[in-house]
């Protein structure tokens, strides 16, 4: 029983270190993208993805610190899944369709890069998988992360359609592409989304699975 607990210990402080790391880089990347597009900032799906995720980090530690919960909310934990998925998605982008088209450095290395492809997305993926501890998520979560992108990028290509905003991705450039590329994409990040979140709700159960058996094995 003590070996069980001091396990919870260890794994909330690591919890706890990881997610204050989490909103210190993305205050940082926040502070930079603000200075760099002002409130633009906020058309693009990578910026706001890692805002949700330091506010994510920020409710977990003050849960656990202060309100001394050792499980997250099934609310939160969903959100959660949006940015783990949806941070999954700009370093998939980032990684295989931008930055062979507009340079490595610029989405990997330069200024806060490395935070909102890389760091960001790492991070949010190993505290939902492997450290995370959380009520039981309804069966309708894995469609969430989906639905938030769907309602990005309707509302991006609307905004474009009324020549609000210009892209900011060349799939939502409304005039400049044909409606098959706009579909295309729509229905690949649409299918990615919705794989992805199963995926980490897939590999959460194991790990959880995992986890109470070997309890159940220390405890005989």
């Amino acid at each position: 029983m003590n070996k069980k607990i001091d396990k919870r210990k260890s794994i909330l402080k690591i919890t706890i270190a990881i997610h204050i790391i989490l909103i210190v880089l993305e205050f940082i990347a926040l502070i930079h993208d603000l200075q760099v597009f002002g409130l633009a900032m906020f058309q693009y799906y990578t910026i706001d993805s890692n805002i949700l995720q330091m506010l994510v980090s920020a409710a977990i530690v003050f849960r656990i610190l202060y309100r001394k919960e050792e499980r997250v909310s099934a609310q939160l934990s969903i959100l959660h899944l949006v940015c783990a998925v949806n941070l999954t998605i700009t370093f998939l982008i980032a990684l295989l369709v931008l930055a062979p088209q507009e340079g490595f450095a610029y989405y990997f290395i330069e200024n806060v890069a490395p935070i909102n492809h890389l760091i960001g997305p790492l991070l949010s993926v190993i505290t939902f998988l492997f450290l995370e501890e959380s009520e039981k998520l309804p069966g309708i979560a894995v469609f969430i992360p989906m639905a938030a992108t769907l309602l990005y990028g309707i509302t991006a290509l609307i905004l474009n359609a009324l020549r609000i905003l210009d892209g900011p991705y060349f799939f939502l450039r409304i005039y400049d592409e044909s409606l098959g590329t706009i579909v295309f994409w729509f229905a690949i990040i649409t299918v990615l989304c919705t794989v992805l979140s199963g995926l980490y709700l897939w590999i959460r159960s194991r790990c959880r699975f995992s986890s109470a058996s070997a309890d159940l094995q220390d405890n005989k």
